[in-house]
């Protein structure tokens, strides 16, 4: 869970820097910037989905290893 939230926390925060920067200085073509936000916005939902399953997984063998559930 730990690695996730970085990688999601990391990836959100780049794409903050990303944006400030083409506020400011226009640096990328628009249509580049669109597809830059676009791919990191997919990574970070990729990514936050795989970490929120792993968790549940992880979750439920605990659960299942506890006796918990069968």
């Amino acid at each position: 869970m730990r690695t996730g939230a970085i990688v999601c926390t990391t990836l959100f925060v780049g794409w903050v820097a990303l944006a400030l920067v083409q506020l400011w200085t226009s640096a990328l073509d628009g249509a580049l910037f669109v597809k830059i936000s676009l791919t990191l916005g997919a990574l970070f939902v990729i990514c936050l989905a795989v970490t929120l399953v792993a968790r549940e997984v992880k979750s439920d063998n605990k659960l299942q290893k506890d006796g918990f559930i069968d």
